[in-house]
């Protein structure tokens, strides 16, 4: 399923800039058990790899501020999208972010 937090694929979701010399990745907001759900969902973006994915300081894998940014965004967007409350929420993803 395509994203429901980005109508634009082309650029990455957090510093809103094209590819540029740092390739796009699909970060799943949800991972480890919970990144089937994700992809199920649409609870996904695209990231740089490098600067705004994986390594760089504010990045969704090493701040921890960006990680509860994306949680929170993509809370709100699955509860617009798909009609549910906080606990419906809860159910499918175990946690409320907002």
């Amino acid at each position: 399923m395509k994203s429901i937090l980005q109508d634009d694929p082309d650029v990455c979701f957090l510093c809103g800039l094209p590819a540029c010399g740092d390739p796009l990745d699909w970060h799943h907001i949800f991972g480890g058990a919970l990144r089937s759900k994700s992809e199920k969902y649409g609870l996904k973006v695209r990231l740089h790899h490098w600067e705004c994915h994986i390594f760089g300081p504010e990045s969704a894998h090493q701040s921890g501020e960006t990680a509860a940014f994306l949680h929170r965004a993509a809370q709100e967007a699955a509860m617009k999208k798909y009609g549910w409350n906080e606990e419906d929420f809860r159910r499918e993803f175990y946690k409320n972010h907002l």
